[in-house]
């Protein structure tokens, strides 16, 4: 690939000849670019241009894949397919969905990776959070078959394939053994016996609270969820709180739910003399709920004899460290961008425009870092690459960057090179780039700084005031490519085409 950026000055002073400052993937020692412009230098537009030039001159025997992440919405590309992001949108990211590869995947690696990215753009969790955070993950995923010693058990569906009814689409079936059928009931879940259904279910907007104990039914298994692994968290805290099983919590949920029912109706359980049919019945089964309850929380006390019962509770820490975990999990599942199914992109279109415009600061580190660490692992499983033949194009890069090396920016940066995937970062001043950061990219293009800023750019990038001084928006612009072999590289002072 190759991207022409202007002519050289001295050239076409001194000869009048256009001399091309050019960037071509094969010669330059690695393929990330760093690209400074201040507000109106030009920015947006040279992204733009420098996206069309890679497309045009793409010659690798590999699809060409270019991942732009649109901050602003301004990006607009002529010919690619776009989609927006936004928590209304039914489409999004899957953070928990498993890499199945033997060597590149599995549980571990993606529980390690969720944890690590939250702690990133929220605020870092203790030593007790994450152990409990990472104890609710792996048991999710073993609920939903995933071994973490078994690659074999890494493969399912990226989007779960629920079960539905065409003449009642507001309702959620459930995935509800058989022993369990009455405790569902009991909770309001009602059975569909119609030939291809065959299922327990319940009102979409009543499916909160208990009910939740049996997920949607899956024609297939799927990766969990953020909203599974809300619901399991939930089931795991009320354990945890009452100390019991969760056949008890689930009686005590039903005993709940008929009471909500009585005060309702406002029935007066002082007097009962007059009561209707109806609300007989509904005392009667509140006395029933209340006798199960108790004898379910009796036969979990009755089994206690070693104390190894309590394992799955006293690995959880304490109650209020679940509350605070949950309440983290929430917070993300709330975001609205973390879903199963799959963005809309057209996949034999090269490029591929996200714009996140809509969301939020936190929203958008964690979509992007979330999304970048899955193209950077799936680089890796294609192996060594002779050229590049994936791009991620990222504006205000600072949003995402940090000193961290475990940053999956700095990873990319320092790793991604042999794998065919370039990274062109962009921002408005090269303080909003570290120091590591900077070096470990070949190409550095500066549009244009403010002065308030020149010293301190000076220093970061080893280019002389006069240098940026020089530049003039939209006009001329400083260009550094450095070619394999090379450890130092002079800057190039650029003119751009339209002012030649």
């Amino acid at each position: 690939m190759k991207i022409t950026f202007g002519y050289e000055s001295w050239a076409i002073k001194n000869d009048n000849k256009k001399v091309p400052v050019e960037w071509n993937s094969k010669t330059a020692v690695n393929p990330h670019m760093v690209l400074i412009g201040m507000s109106g230098a030009g920015k947006t537009y040279n992204l733009k241009k420098m996206v069309a030039q890679m497309c045009n001159s793409y010659d690798y025997h590999h699809q060409l894949r270019v991942h732009v992440f649109d901050v602003h919405g301004d990006i607009e590309l002529e010919g690619a397919s776009t989609v927006f992001f936004s928590e209304q949108t039914r489409y999004g990211l899957n953070p928990l969905e498993v890499n199945p590869d033997p060597d590149f995947g599995g549980v571990r690696k993606r529980v390690q990776s969720f944890m690590s990215t939250m702690n990133k753009v929220m605020h870092s969790m203790g030593s007790k959070q994450e152990s409990t955070l990472r104890n609710l993950l792996i048991d999710l995923y073993a609920r939903h078959g995933f071994v973490q010693d078994d690659p074999k058990t890494w493969k399912a569906e990226p989007v779960p394939e629920l079960l539905t009814s065409p003449e009642h689409a507001d309702r959620v079936y459930l995935d509800v053994p058989f022993e369990d059928k009455s405790d569902a009931n009991r909770l309001g879940a009602q059975w569909d016996g119609i030939p291809g259904i065959k299922a327990w279910w319940i009102p979409e907007k009543e499916y909160t609270g208990g009910i939740t104990r049996w997920p949607p039914k899956s024609l297939r298994r799927a990766n969990p969820t953020t909203s599974d692994l809300v619901r399991f968290s939930r089931h795991v805290l009320l354990k945890s709180f009452l100390g019991t099983s969760q056949d008890a919590v689930t009686k005590l949920e039903a005993v709940n739910k008929i009471a909500r029912t009585i005060t309702k109706r406002g029935i007066d359980l002082q007097k009962t003399a007059n009561l209707g049919s109806y609300d007989e019945k509904i005392l009667s089964d509140f006395d029933k709920a209340k006798d199960e309850a108790l004898d379910r929380y009796k036969s979990y006390l009755d089994s206690l004899s070693t104390g190894m019962e309590l394992e799955d509770i006293i690995k959880y820490s304490s109650t209020d460290v679940l509350k605070s975990v949950l309440e983290r999990i929430q917070n993300i599942e709330a975001m609205g961008v973390f879903k199963p199914e799959t963005p809309p992109f057209d996949t034999s279109n090269p490029v591929w425009r996200y714009n996140i415009k809509a969301l939020g600061l936190e929203e958008r580190r964690l979509f992007v870092l979330f999304k970048l660490e899955e193209i950077f692992m799936r680089a890796v499983e294609r192996g060594e690459q002779s050229d590049v033949c994936e791009v991620i194009v990222l504006d205000e890069a600072k949003i995402y960057l940090d000193s961290d090396p475990d940053n999956i920016l700095n990873k990319i940066a320092n790793e991604a090179r042999k794998f065919g995937l370039a990274l062109i970062a962009a921002g408005q001043t090269p303080v909003h780039f570290t120091a590591d950061f900077i070096a470990a990219t070949a190409t550095k293009v500066v549009l244009g700084v403010d002065e308030s800023y020149w010293k301190q750019s000076s220093n970061l990038m080893r280019i002389d005031e006069k240098q940026l001084k020089w530049i003039k928006p939209k006009r001329t612009m400083m260009v550094q490519i450095k070619a394999s072999g090379m450890t130092a590289t002079k800057w190039e002072y650029v003119c751009l085409p339209q002012t030649i």
